[in-house]
């Protein structure tokens, strides 16, 4: 059996490699070690405003979900 993403899972899993190709996570990880927590904060908000924490939280509690597969695309791309 075959598990193919359909054509909205892939552009949100495009939309989060832009996103965080864009935000330089090594640098944001540098800076969140040398103290510097606020490139660390911005990232972690673009990715509350795409969505990404609510995935698995059940729509009764605000969230998204769950959607399994969109939590794993997410998981896929933050893990690159």
């Amino acid at each position: 059996m075959r598990f193919l993403l359909d054509d909205e899972q892939r552009e949100f899993a495009r939309s989060l490699d832009a996103m965080l190709t864009a935000a330089d996570t090594p640098a944001v990880l540098r800076a969140w070690a040398a103290g510097d927590h606020a490139p660390g904060r911005a990232l972690w908000g673009r990715l509350a405003d795409a969505g990404v924490f609510a995935l698995a939280v059940p729509e009764a509690y605000g969230g998204l979900g769950p959607l399994p597969v969109e939590l794993a695309v997410a998981c896929v791309e933050l893990g690159r």
